[in-house]
This record gives structure tokens, sequence and C-alpha cells, in this order.
């Protein structure tokens, strides 16, 4: 199944985002653009810019590969538990 996603990926990488570039560059050069079209090729174009998006948002290249998010179950150490509230009060100097 994994050739599936793979096919998914180039189709909407090449194929989608190309047609409706195409389709919005089209209408920009029409003496009458159509605004269903000029709609229609950005919404062929969004699927790969929120993929691409996600991806550069997500930080660092991460070992879990092109369109999926890390996983939870990595190894790295849990998060710093908060510090333990003093006896002392907040205007009060310490040791004294």
């Amino acid at each position: 199944m994994k050739w599936l996603l793979t096919a998914w990926q180039l189709a909407r990488d090449i194929l989608l985002t190309g047609t409706g570039l195409w389709l919005i560059i089209s209408q920009d050069m029409a003496r009458d653009p159509s605004s269903t079209l000029v709609v229609a090729g950005l919404a062929l174009i969004v699927p790969a810019a929120a993929e691409h998006a996600r991806t550069v948002l997500s930080g660092p290249s991460s070992p879990a590969g092109h369109g999926q998010p890390p996983s939870s179950s990595s190894s790295s150490s849990p998060p710093p538990s908060p510090p333990a509230p003093s006896s002392e009060g907040p205007g009060e100097p310490a040791g004294g």
C-alpha cells in the first residue's frame, strides 16, 4: 500500500498542482476571466500547498518522512517537571 501513498503524492504534487496553476495563469491572461475557474484552480493547489506548509512548519526534517507527522512513540525524554513551590512568600528574601 506504500505505492498507493507514493502515487497520491505524485498526483497531488504534479497533476493537481500543475492543472491548478495552468487554470489560474490562463484565467489571468484571459480577456474575460472566469472566477469559477480561478476558484477551481485554487482548489486544485490547496492539497499540495497545505502538505508543504505542514512539512515546513513542523520544524527540522523528521525521521517519519514526507507527509507523515512524527510518531509520538519516539524515545525522547519527557518534559521537565515544574519547580517545587517554595515555603517563602513572594516578597520575602531567601534565608530569612
